[in-house]
């Protein structure tokens, strides 16, 4: 999947508006200094201060201002709006890539690409871009005001300029490898603090508290100090123009002063000189907002290269009744070649190893990739089939299924395409045996944690088997999760099971048991 254009989706219009409010800036600027010296020539003469150039002077101020607002609102709502465009295609990547691919990333990797990554190219778009805009229109025009006002006020002051501009443009980049390391060292302590804290109390109990400690306080050191020497870089361009801008201030007064100039003139100079020198501090930052988002942009770039899966890629739907599945030497990850033939409404328990099963269950549910013919239900082949289809064909009894946090309402019908009423999804759920949940949490408008830590095996089992009871599968998946059961929601599965007759394939972790009921055995 490619990276999200800047520009894309009518961008460019906002980056124009946002380079006219700029240029509104700079003719803004221009009057402020041409009613400056007007004011201050009147002044030295003695003269009654006219109305119109106090009020050009007033009303430059109360245009640059607004537009100033203007401009980085206008900046903020494009960068906002790239941001949105990127987390949409990371997210519909991550949706078509393998589940053990995304099992191996760690968490606070993940969360990094939707929080740290996502500000660095909000900055670009919505403030980087705007003031480099900023920079290349108010620079010269400050440069032009100096002219019109006094040709030689400008000879002194543009090759202090031009060394300003050619630091800035030469340390830039210094700014780059700095961003990577510390966006490195952050990373890796966001990824452990993801990883650790949900088992704090249990690293404590093993006496891992003091390591730990120990080792975030190093970690945290070493990106403290990456952080500074990139913060140095950064704030040693941003003051470089507060340096500069004294110095031309200097030449100014001194030139005016040799040449006799009159005080107005060199008023309106100064004036132009302080109006130059935020944007040229703006322009030192653009390069430390390009360094974090040309950081980000590498990484994101990595993520959206790795491999997708074809399953449930194409567009044909199951034909209706239980499902014929076949297998032909599917590679399996233990390194077996796995054949197998399961007429329609048939019951088989695989006899592979419980690793190669977990494996083939996630294939069949659509979650791991598998080559072109070597998986067929009822003669198609799993990478032809809609996801719709293979959704509601193929269901799977799993001891973790999937669930957002939210009421027993959200995550009892997740994954239909039409929401039951509130009185079935309660007869299901006591059926499937939540019961004791529903009274114990309020009914369905009761909160689950996410992933549903806060529920026993026994009930998100019974969770994923509402699900099934819920819908009208064609080929069954059952693991151990059946093991978890009560007899009454065996019964109620099996009952199931018979009445759309759907072709089951068993865990074989479940022919070794001795009390999993009449379905285990």
């Amino acid at each position: 999947m490619a990276m999200p254009d800047l520009m894309e989706n009518r961008r460019w219009r906002g980056l124009a508006l946002v380079s006219l409010v700029t240029l509104v800036q700079g003719v803004a600027a221009g009057v402020a200094a041409f009613a400056t010296r007007g004011l201050f020539e009147m002044m030295h003469a003695g003269s009654a201060l006219p109305p119109g150039l106090i009020a050009a002077l007033a009303a430059s101020g109360l245009v640059i201002a607004g537009a100033r607002v203007l401009s980085r609102l206008m900046g903020e709502r494009l960068g906002q709006d790239y941001a949105l465009s990127v987390r949409l295609a990371l997210l519909e990547h991550a949706a078509g890539m393998p589940a053990s691919a995304v099992a191996t990333r760690r968490s606070g990797y993940m969360s990094l690409r939707f929080v740290g990554d996502m500000t660095a190219f909000r900055n670009w778009l919505g403030k980087g871009l705007p003031r480099l805009i900023a920079g290349a229109v108010m620079i010269p025009a400050a440069c032009a005001v100096l002219w019109w006002l006094e040709p030689r006020f400008a000879l002194v002051v543009a090759p202090l300029f031009l060394v300003t501009l050619g630091v800035i443009a030469v340390a830039g980049p210094r700014l780059e490898p700095l961003h990577r390391r510390l966006r490195a060292r952050r990373a890796r302590i966001a990824a452990e603090m993801a990883e650790r804290m949900p088992l704090a109390p249990e690293l404590d109990r093993m006496g891992r508290r003091p390591a730990e400690l120990r080792s975030l306080r190093k970690r945290t050191e070493r990106m403290i100090r990456a952080g500074l020497q990139r913060l140095f870089w950064a704030e040693s361009l941003k003051a470089l123009p507060d340096a500069v801008a004294g110095l031309a201030a200097c030449a100014i007064i001194v030139t005016g002063a040799l040449t006799g100039t009159g005080t107005g003139t060199i008023a309106g100079a100064l004036a132009a000189i302080g109006l130059v020198l935020t944007p040229l501090r703006d322009l030192a930052s653009v390069w430390n907002f390009r360094a974090a988002y040309l950081a980000a942009h590498r990484k994101c770039m990595t993520a959206l290269a790795r491999g997708q899966r074809a399953v449930g890629a194409g567009d044909k739907r199951l034909p209706d009744g239980p499902v014929h599945l076949a297998l032909r030497d599917l590679q399996m990850p233990q390194g077996e070649m796995l054949s197998l033939d399961v007429p329609p409404g048939d019951h088989q328990t695989l006899t592979c190893d419980p690793r190669d099963a977990d494996a083939l269950f996630s294939a069949l549910c659509g979650l791991e990739p598998v080559p072109p013919g070597s998986v067929t239900l009822s003669g198609l082949c799993l990478t032809e089939l809609s996801r719709g289809s293979l959704r509601r064909g193929v269901q799977r009894l799993e001891g973790q299924p999937p669930m957002l946090k939210g009421s027993l309402r959200r995550n009892l019908p997740l994954g239909l395409r039409q929401v039951p009423s509130d009185a079935k999804l309660a007869d299901i759920a006591c059926e499937a045996g939540l019961g004791d949940l529903l009274e114990r949490r309020g009914g369905l408008g009761g909160a689950l944690a996410e992933g549903g830590r806060d529920l026993s095996a026994r009930e998100r089992s019974a969770l994923s088997l509402a699900r099934i009871l819920l819908g009208a599968p064609q080929l069954v998946l059952l693991d151990e999760a059946l093991w978890h059961l009560d007899q009454g929601a065996q019964d109620a599965l099996a009952a199931h099971l018979d009445a759309c007759g759907a072709t089951t394939l068993r865990h074989p972790v479940l022919a070794r048991t001795t009390n999993g009921g009449s379905l285990a055995a």
